[in-house]
């Protein structure tokens, strides 16, 4: 009796990384740029209201909610990116955390698209926003789930 080995098996989350590496340097330059977003939280607000106007969106309205979503949603990204370098710091042991994230940003893709072309925002932001967060997550989850040359080989303990 010939028994099949599973495909699938140098993937599984026990198996080694091969790209550990690239992985942290990806999530660095990831978290950095995540971090510069910090930077729109203190920008003056006739600044915003120009971004407003380049993007062909008109006037920027004088609404309190608004200048909070904005405000709000840099300092979000800012601090995910403080939590992407902490996790660059050792993906091996935030492994199941970085493959989290892989997967997040590439639901992000077409979540993203979805939710800037109902906002109205041009088409060339829409596919901006929504194949970079694709980009992101295929290269994160290709970096962490690509197999060692020997994964069949090495036995590395199950990550709890």
């Amino acid at each position: 009796m010939v028994m099949s080995r599973n495909v699938l098996e140098p993937f599984k989350f026990g198996s080694p990384m091969r790209f550990i590496r690239s992985t942290a340097n990806f999530l660095r330059f990831v978290a950095i740029v995540q971090m510069l977003t910090l930077g729109i939280v203190f920008v003056p607000e006739g600044w915003l209201a120009e971004w407003h106007a380049w993007l062909g969106l008109g006037p920027m309205p004088d609404a309190a909610f608004l200048r909070y979503v904005v405000r709000g949603a840099s300092y979000c990204q800012a601090a995910i990116g403080l939590l992407l370098w902490v996790m660059a710091t050792d993906v091996v042991r935030y492994r199941p955390l970085v493959i989290t994230t892989g997967a997040i940003y590439l639901v992000g893709g077409p979540a993203f698209y979805f939710i800037d072309a109902v906002a109205g925002l041009p088409r060339w932001w829409c596919l901006m926003d929504g194949v970079s967060c694709l980009l992101i997550g295929g290269v994160l989850l290709a970096l962490c789930l690509w197999p060692s040359p020997n994964a069949s080989q090495t036995t590395q303990p199950a990550i709890k």
